[in-house]
């Protein structure tokens, strides 16, 4: 037995040394990904920066210039106008929404307060919910004219609009309201792993709940808090649903905005300015990432989970109980209040308040009349079709550069994995705006097709399907492989027998989530989309822009629905086969 395991030892240590097949697949992975990789990645980006300094028009038509810097440089006032409403805007709802999901994460886990399930159930349910449904919702709770909840506290107090959520005021509320749920879920991590000892020495010396928590478990938990705060804040800098759609009623323009309206508004496109505005967005958000990775980057010094063990203790709130737990039961309504408006407004012909005459004209009229349309059915199947292909396509890709980044040894692996996370950098609207140039330049057939969008959400969303993939197959042991190469086992099936059954956890992870946040993903195909390429975030954004509300209520709660059946189905595939995602 010992010489057999000698023997065995031998030969792993020496397979790597040996097939010359090896390092031709690896060879060959790498030229595949690195080709694929930049396709993705450089010509978008070059044709973003090139139409920025390329005159479109007059007699310079083609040449180099910095006309579209200086005119929107010339125009000082209004640029830092724009400048200061993106950054208010996007501080205002960072700070919300990191003030209530810490809040309400705590609460879920360091205390005892009640509802802490129900909390955990909405949240991930949010997911489940496209952003722009969510966004409709609250624009007819807190609309100045016609808002539910304006009505209502019209007809008790007499005071109307007790709210206009169309104000910087309104958007920076939506906004938090609609990341809090994300915000919680990423600050229970770090209240859940956190040694309660400190806490413990803290309160034996004499401090109250509230000193420890404000001088030791805040403290604690610093550098999660800075790291959501500033990726809330990046997410809001690009956001451009609620901008579009709360915003530009208001005439509050933000650099999201502002390049579509570059583009959408006027007689002629004006892609110079908006690839100008792309780019100025693109460095901004650049320069918030690197802050990201240097807080992230000093985590260690904040660790406090070691290999002595520990038991987590809850806060006894006593007396406070109730309203810790009445605090956590704002995470199912803020999914519901939306929700319930869309419900009233499927119902009737026009919003109104709940009244007997109202509810004497309620009917199912409106979902009729959207799902007879065949464009909005048809859209359904666009994003179907998108979401699948874009989510194997981005998972398959990812997986074969992480397996030439984690399992090679050749020497310039390393810029693919810088490559893939270069969109991390391109906003949505900006990666449509760099998408559309492209193609609109090279003679490849794809315009006016849902491919376009495919290869758009595939270049976008690149850096997260390389993380799922990374993660999964560091964990992995390179004996494994290599005890196959000893078995004769091809590269091949290596993978399909021991990797990807392996790494199915992390894969199929990937997977959903980049199937949900691409079939409810605005802002890369607005610019991309032609008629009969429309998909299901498009169609609601048609509706909306039609005044057909009615139609747009019953269409958006079909698609809620199918969506959040679709994310349990998913999660429930996952247990049943241990695959926790």
């Amino acid at each position: 037995m010992l010489n057999r395991n000698r023997a065995l030892s031998l030969s792993l240590r020496v397979v790597p040394h040996l097939p010359q097949a090896v390092r031709d697949v690896n060879t060959w992975l790498f030229v595949l990904a690195a080709v694929a990789l930049l396709y993705l990645v450089i010509p978008p980006l070059f044709f973003i920066f090139s139409t920025s300094l390329i005159a479109e028009r007059g007699p310079d038509a083609g040449a180099l210039t910095l006309r579209h810097y200086a005119n929107i440089i010339g125009s000082m006032s209004e640029f830092w106008k724009l400048m200061w409403n993106s950054l208010i805007f996007s501080l205002g709802s960072a700070a919300g929404a990191l003030l209530l999901g810490t809040v309400l994460a705590w609460l879920a886990e360091r205390t005892n307060a009640p509802f802490r399930s129900v909390a955990y159930v909405s949240a991930f349910i949010s997911f489940g919910i496209p952003g722009i449904i969510k966004v409709i919702g609250w624009i007819l709770l807190l609309g100045p004219k016609a808002g539910l909840i304006n009505m209502a506290v019209a007809d008790l107090t007499g005071i109307f609009p007790i709210f206009n959520v169309f104000s910087m005021p309104g958007m920076i509320l939506v906004e938090a309201l609609i990341w809090t749920p994300v915000v919680f879920l990423l600050m229970a991590t770090p209240f859940r792993s956190l040694d309660p000892s400190f806490e413990d020495a803290a309160l034996v010396s004499g401090s109250n709940n509230w000193q420890v928590f404000r001088r030791v478990t805040l403290p604690l938990a610093l550098p999660s808090v800075l790291a959501v705060l500033i990726l809330t804040f990046v997410r809001s800098l690009e956001a451009f649903e609620i901008p579009a759609l709360i915003g530009l009623p208001a005439s509050i323009e933000v650099l999201t905005t502002k390049i579509y309206l570059q583009i959408r508004s006027g007689f002629l496109p004006r892609y110079g300015e908006a690839s100008a505005y792309s780019i100025l967005l693109m460095a901004l958000v650049a320069v918030v990432l690197v802050f990201y990775h240097k807080i992230t980057g000093q985590t260690h010094r904040f660790t406090t989970v070691t290999g002595k063990g520990y038991r987590p203790r809850r806060v006894e709130l006593g007396a406070w109980r109730p309203v810790g737990g009445f605090l956590l039961l704002t995470l199912p309504l803020l999914q519901i209040l939306p929700l319930m408006a869309l419900i009233w407004s499927s119902l009737l012909p026009y919003l109104q308040q709940p009244s007997r005459k109202a509810f004497a004209q309620v009917s199912l009229q409106n979902y009729f009349t959207a799902f007879s349309d065949g464009s909005v059915v048809w859209a359904i199947l666009n994003s179907l079709t998108v979401s699948l292909s874009a989510a194997t396509a981005t998972v398959f890709l990812t997986f074969m550069v992480a397996w030439v980044v984690v399992r090679t040894n050749i020497s310039t692996r390393w810029l693919l994995d810088q490559i893939a996370t270069v969109p991390l950098v391109f906003p949505g609207l900006v990666m449509g705006v760099a998408v559309l140039k492209m193609y609109l330049t090279l003679p490849i057939p794809v315009y006016g097709t849902i491919w376009i969008i495919v290869l758009a959400f595939l270049a976008r969303y690149l850096p997260y399907g390389i993380r799922f993939s990374y993660a999964g197959l560091v964990s992995i042991h390179r004996e494994l492989e290599e005890s196959s190469a000893t078995c004769g086992g091809s590269w091949g099936q290596t993978v399909r027998k021991i990797l990807v059954p392996l790494m199915l956890p992390s894969l199929f992870a990937g997977w959903i989530y980049i199937f949900l946040i691409t079939i409810r993903e605005l802002g890369v195909v607005l610019l991309l989309y032609s008629p009969g390429s429309q998909v299901i975030s498009v169609t609601i954004w048609e509706l909306w822009e039609n005044g057909r509300i009615g139609e747009l209520a019953a269409f958006s709660l079909v698609i809620t629905a199918g969506t959040v059946l679709l994310a349990m189905i998913f999660h429930k595939l996952a247990q049943r086969h241990s695959l926790q995602v």
